[in-house]
């Protein structure tokens, strides 16, 4: 098995497409519950015409801190610890290498394999013995996978349901792009935004699954959610009480929660 080498510091959601299918249950992947001890892997891909610069990869990696050091903050608030001091990386050095990357857009129907793809593109047999490892060989509950795509793109989610193929999706992650679709810095909250999506929580602006009402009462509601918006300061951002109760965080849930389901599966 590969050895994982542990590094100190360190918008959407995707959901199964399946219309007419059973999606069996969400959250039933690698991140369990946004509490107690996650470990992160953060990989670094590109096509094999491009390659990362070494000092944007610590820049991404010096974001990634700063947003998992807000989302415990903000755990506080609600009464719950979370831990991410346990870490590993995967082509800090040399990028791992895809024969091609797809932009994700927005549009609900971009790749949801590629943690698999990108695992057996580093040497695992397969995707299940970077969770085993990471189950007997540190204290961590959950294990989460940010892969920072070279290029452009809109960052999504990679959710796991028990009706999909464990080999492939059990392993959870997001990917996230060198720039947003304009070619623009991503926005610092982009990160936390599709870390979030990983435990549950919805998006709270239009998408494919998000109704335009339900945005216009989440502006009323959650001006500040960071499921609602993007900023640069992070600090100028929360998390919602509907999101709290979506990730576990808030215990005392109210009827009206549910309607921020809109058409999203999860």
């Amino acid at each position: 098995m590969k050895k994982i080498t542990i590094f100190a510091i360190l918008f959407i959601s995707i959901t199964f497409s399946s219309q007419g299918q059973d999606v069996g249950k969400w959250r039933a992947g690698s991140p369990f519950k946004l509490t107690g001890g996650v470990y992160t892997l953060t990989c670094f891909v590109s096509r094999p015409d491009e390659e990362w610069a070494y000092d944007a990869k610590i820049k991404k990696l010096n974001v990634l801190k700063e947003n998992q050091e807000w989302i415990k903050t903000q755990a506080l608030k609600y009464g719950f610890s979370v831990d991410f001091s346990e870490s590993g990386h995967l082509g800090l050095k040399e990028d791992i290498k895809l024969p091609s990357i797809e932009s994700g857009t927005g549009s609900g129907k971009e790749p949801v394999n590629l943690v698999s793809q990108v695992l057996y593109k580093a040497g695992y047999k397969s995707t299940l013995d970077l969770f085993d490892w990471v189950k007997h060989h540190t204290k961590a509950e959950n294990l989460q996978v940010i892969i920072f795509a070279k290029g452009q793109g809109r960052g999504y989610s990679m959710a796991s349901s028990s009706a999909m193929n464990k080999e492939k999706y059990f392993v959870e992650g997001t990917v996230l792009y060198e720039t947003s679709t304009s070619g623009k810095e991503s926005s610092t909250s982009a990160i936390a935004h599709e870390i979030l999506h990983l435990y549950g929580a919805w998006d709270l602006y239009k998408t494919f699954c998000q109704t335009a009402e339900n945005e216009k009462k989440a502006r009323e509601l959650f001006p500040n959610s960071v499921m609602l918006k993007v900023s640069n300061n992070l600090n100028s951002l929360e998390v919602d009480k509907v999101t709290a109760w979506r990730i576990e965080w808030n215990n005392e849930p109210e009827e009206w929660y549910e309607s921020f389901r809109g058409d999203c599966r999860q």
